[in-house]
């Protein structure tokens, strides 16, 4: 017995030393598949482009706009000289007219002066003169010309000087006016012209962000294409990686069933799993029959339609695999517990040449948690001839018939 012990250890080390090698395998597989480089050059360039030609324009617009706050600056200070410069020249017209009125009115009692003292005599020195005199009529008319048409021409005089230093004023100020117009209007163009430019570097700003934001959409769809295909890639060297250790499994779990004379339970359903894994049929000793097996089938038979539910196990509400399979059961009066992965761990396996209605479908990893993670029930005869099934799916699906699959089938059991 101790010899038989012996050997047994030795075998299923065997067959865990060959599963730690599939298992290494897979994992260099998916090493490579998680290191493989994605370049990109044509559409990274694009992106590259593109950023340049952004941070460009981005950095014109900041000028444009250094531009506009110094011909506001210069616009302001031209429209206040022209302000001064029209102000200086309503003040000197407005001078000139004070002048006019003031030298006319001199001028017209100036001369009304000098007839009176002419005529009625007048004070002053040389009006009492001009009267006193014997003078004849020549030496008075020189003496009144002297006199009051002298002032009056001094008046005149006086007036046209101002007149002249006025229009002169006037007409500086007038050139000073013109020139604070022409520098308002110079300003104002220039605005407009760095409005205009500032503009159209905005249009172009949306326009290559747009471009840039499709060449992104762009760069990610071949990213993403690339590693789908480097991902698959990846996954087929991975799956020929497993399916050749699987298949050394296969011999060794033959090899170990031979030596334990097929009277050990484990050794069994190691051997069972490596044969399943590389599509081999399963080897080991077959459970006892039962004629439950079809009032089970019969029972989940019966639910077809039934939604999936996860946790469900009510019979026309709703299933999920290890819930259809343990009620299908329980109708046969069988107990079984109630997830797959318990299921698998408890039913007694069966060889899947020897399949009957009613018995159980271990699949192993399906989603990728590295578990017994659903379980589906051989019914024999059915839409799918004598490989039919029946199953709780998954969510959004319904109890119902489908062809027996091999993808992840590591066992079969009856209970």
């Amino acid at each position: 017995m101790a010899g038989v012990n012996c050997r047994a250890h030795r075998a299923l080390g065997r067959l865990l030393g060959v599963a730690a090698a599939a298992s290494l395998a897979v994992g260099a597989w998916a090493s490579v598949a998680g290191a493989t480089s994605f370049t990109t050059s044509t559409a990274q360039a694009k992106v590259s482009t593109t950023q340049q030609q952004l941070t460009q324009i981005e950095q014109t617009i900041a000028q444009e706009q250094q531009q506009s706050a110094l011909l506001a600056q210069q616009y302001d200070a031209a429209a206040a000289t022209l302000q001064s410069a029209r102000a200086a020249l309503a003040s000197t017209g407005a001078q000139i007219a004070r002048t006019r009125r003031v030298i006319a009115k001199d001028k017209k009692v100036l001369g009304k002066a000098a007839i009176q003292a002419y005529v009625l005599g007048a004070q002053g020195t040389q009006i009492t003169s001009l009267f006193s005199t014997s003078a004849n009529t020549a030496v008075v008319t020189q003496q009144y010309a002297q006199t009051a048409i002298g002032n009056l021409s001094q008046a005149q005089h006086s007036l046209e000087s101002a007149q002249l230093e006025l229009s002169a004023t006037e007409q500086r100020q007038q050139q000073q006016e013109q020139a604070a117009q022409q520098a308002v209007a110079k300003v104002q163009t220039l605005q407009q012209k760095n409005a205009a430019s500032t503009q159209q570097a905005h249009a172009t700003l949306a326009s290559v962000k747009g471009a840039l934001a499709t060449e992104l959409a762009a760069a990610a769809q071949a990213k993403a294409q690339k590693e789908a295909a480097a991902a698959a890639a990846a996954q087929a060297a991975a799956r020929q990686a497993a399916a050749q250790a699987a298949a050394q499994q296969a011999a060794q779990a033959a090899q170990v069933v031979s030596e334990l004379g097929g009277t050990t339970q484990a050794a069994t359903t190691a051997a069972n799993q490596a044969a399943s894994s590389a599509g081999a049929p399963s080897v080991g000793f077959s459970g006892s029959g039962s004629g439950s097996g079809a009032t089970a089938a019969a029972a989940a038979e019966s639910q077809i339609g039934v939604p999936y539910v996860w946790g469900g196990e009510s019979p026309g509400s709703g299933f999920d695999c290890s819930g259809l399979t343990q009620w299908s059961w329980a109708q046969a009066g069988v107990s079984i517990p109630r997830t797959s992965e318990q299921q698998y761990a408890t039913v007694p396996h069966v060889s899947l040449s020897a399949l009957q209605p009613g018995d159980l479908l271990f699949y192993y990893n399906l989603d990728g948690t590295g578990t017994v993670d659903h379980v589906a029930m051989y019914i024999g005869s059915g839409p799918y001839g004598s490989q039919t099934i029946i199953q709780a799916p998954y969510t959004g699906a319904t109890v119902s018939y489908a062809a027996l699959y091999t993808e992840g089938l590591i066992a079969a059991g009856r209970p």
